[in-house]
Parts: C-alpha cells; sequence; structure tokens
C-alpha cells in the first residue's frame, strides 16, 4: 500500500546554477514526446513531478562547476569538440525501457555504445582544453527522466510505476541524434532549466576537408 503523502518527507527545495554540462535535448523529437505523455498518465503527480516535454535531456557529461571557466574556455572546448565530432555520424537511439532510475522515472537507453562513444569523444575533447574539467562519474546508464520524485525514499514506488506505465507503452520511440549541446544548467525548484551555449553537430567536416576528400 503506498504511504499518505503527509507521512512522507519532501525533497528539499533547491535552486541555482549547477555548471556547464554536455547535453542530448530533445525539441524536436515527436515520438520521444508521444511516448513521454502517454507514460506520464500512469504517474501519480501527487508522488512525482512530470518532466514537460521541452525539458527532457540525456547527461553525457559535466564541464565546468558554476563559476570555475570563463566563456573563452568554453568555445575553446567547444571548437575541440567540433573537430573531435566531425568524424562521428549521427545516429538513432530506440527508447523502450521505462524504469526506476534512483527514485525517479526514466527511459535507460541499451544499447548505449553510440551515447559512450560520443561522450569519451566529448569528455577527450574537453580535457584537451581544461585538463582539471569537473567530469560527471557516475554508475548510472544513460536515460531520459520523465518524472522525478517528490518526496525522499521513493524508490520502490517508482518501480512499480514504471512498471505499470511501461505496460501501457503501444509503440516504442526512436531519435535520432545529430548533435550535442553545450548548456549552462540550473535548478529552479528542483526543475532542471538550461540555456544553450553551443551546440556541436556530428560529422560535421569542414569545406576544406569536404572538398580535399572529393579530389584526393
Amino acid at each position: 500500500m503506498t504511504e499518505s503523502p503527509d507521512n512522507l518527507t519532501p525533497r528539499p527545495i533547491e535552486n541555482g546554477p549547477l555548471g556547464y554540462y554536455w547535453f542530448l535535448t530533445f525539441e524536436h523529437a515527436s515520438q520521444l514526446h508521444a511516448l513521454t505523455k502517454e507514460c506520464q498518465q500512469a504517474i501519480d503527480p501527487a508522488y512525482f513531478a512530470a518532466t514537460p516535454t521541452n525539458g527532457l535531456h540525456l547527461t553525457l557529461d559535466r564541464i565546468s562547476r558554476p563559476h570555475t571557466t570563463t566563456a573563452d574556455v568554453r568555445s575553446s572546448i567547444a571548437v575541440a569538440a567540433r573537430h573531435a565530432c566531425r568524424n562521428l555520424s549521427p545516429f538513432r537511439l530506440p527508447i523502450t525501457h521505462l524504469t526506476n532510475i534512483r527514485g525517479a522515472i526514466g527511459f535507460v537507453i541499451s544499447p548505449a555504445t553510440s551515447i559512450l562513444e560520443l561522450r569519451d569523444t566529448l569528455r577527450r575533447a574537453t580535457l584537451s582544453v581544461l585538463p582539471q574539467a569537473a567530469l560527471k562519474e557516475t554508475s548510472s546508464d544513460p536515460h531520459i527522466t520523465i518524472a522525478y520524485p517528490v518526496f525522499e525514499d521513493l524508490s520502490d514506488l517508482a518501480g512499480t510505476t514504471a512498471a505499470t506505465a511501461a505496460r501501457a507503452i503501444h509503440d516504442a520511440a526512436e531519435v535520432e541524434v545529430t548533435d550535442a549541446v553545450l548548456v549552462s544548467l540550473e535548478l529552479r525548484a528542483n526543475t532542471y532549466t538550461w540555456t544553450v551555449v553551443e551546440r556541436v553537430a556530428l560529422g560535421a567536416r569542414s569545406m576544406t576537408e569536404t572538398q580535399a576528400g572529393l579530389f584526393a
């Protein structure tokens, strides 16, 4: 039996900057948006705060904590990342597996080979400019969170809720990844918000490189 919200401990409200990160964002992923809304219908808003479709994201890595890098450094990191990602091709991600993610509810990405390759490429580019980068070390699989817990210690409920919501899935989603995004990330009343600083396209060779390939 689910415990009454009156007997649960609310998560502390947090606000403020979190730093600079590499993200995948999904502004135009209509299949993911539809699937997310379908699953969220089975999630009780008394216990979980649904992620709006314009807030869906996948965290690849952290670059720096707040107020520890300059705009010039971040610009140089983006230049290095564009150079590093020019040989990576865009790829597609199947979105199928909804599960409990440490008390939140989200889609775990599997297989994650392409995501990890992109993360490692961006990490090498970041470290080439900023050797002391505050990289994000995590044991979690790559994921897209669709609902965050309102209270502490909701892992069991997140698991059962995810299982119920997953049974409502009629069609899996697929998203195309064509770029990575360097963002300035903040928390506002426990909701993640960000400002795009740079976009790094995958497979974007320069005109000089393209012409060299044509006439080689």
